[in-house]
């Protein structure tokens, strides 16, 4: 019989539950369930696809010793992160139909968010594990207010994991947090 977990195993446990790739798909899924449930398949696959391409790149990078973890954890190492991000949202949007499909408006205020963090890492690596499930958490409310509220309610959580990793300090949560709020409430801000 083995002992309870140490604070940072859960830490990580929760990181990798919450990881924005888990995050993005479940609201991508959701989404296109509840708004153009024929559009399911195509969505999976697009996410499927999108996760791909980036996890691969994420490995290359960390293999090949450029990055120290596969958090892209240091600022320096964000900036290819974003670009790739932004390539593979740019893409998943086309994918998806561009501007007629049902989730577009979604698509783009999720790529805006990346961009901000993108031009933001200058000066803050703000969390993106913290801004995708702020972003998620106020993006799913007409979707599913308890889908929401879950989402909303796992942020302490999520803070005090990353915060325990060391991938991230004080301010930069508090960044990320506002980042997907702020992007999130745009979304539903934005007409249909």
């Amino acid at each position: 019989m083995s002992g309870p977990a140490s604070p940072r195993a859960v830490a990580r446990i929760v990181s990798i539950v919450l990881h924005p790739f888990a995050v993005f798909a479940a609201l991508a899924l959701l989404a296109a369930w509840r708004v153009a449930p024929a559009s399911l398949g195509r969505t999976a696959l697009g996410i499927l696809a999108a996760v791909g391409i980036v996890s691969a790149f994420i490995w290359q990078r960390r293999r090949g010793g450029h990055w120290e973890t596969v958090d892209a954890s240091r600022r320096q190492e964000r900036p290819l992160l974003y670009g790739l991000a932004l390539v593979v949202a740019g893409g998943y949007w086309l994918w998806m139909g561009g501007r007629g499909s049902a989730t577009s408006n979604g698509v783009l205020a999720a790529a805006s968010m990346l961009g901000a963090a993108g031009l933001a890492n200058r000066w803050i690596k703000l969390s993106l594990h913290m801004a995708s499930l702020a972003f998620a958490g106020v993006a799913a409310w007409p979707l599913s207010p308890v889908a929401a509220v879950a989402a909303l309610a796992a942020l302490p959580l999520l803070g005090w994991a990353r915060l325990r990793m060391g991938r991230h300090t004080l301010p930069e949560v508090i960044a990320g947090l506002g980042l997907g709020l702020i992007a999130g409430l745009a979304l539903l801000a934005s007409p249909a």
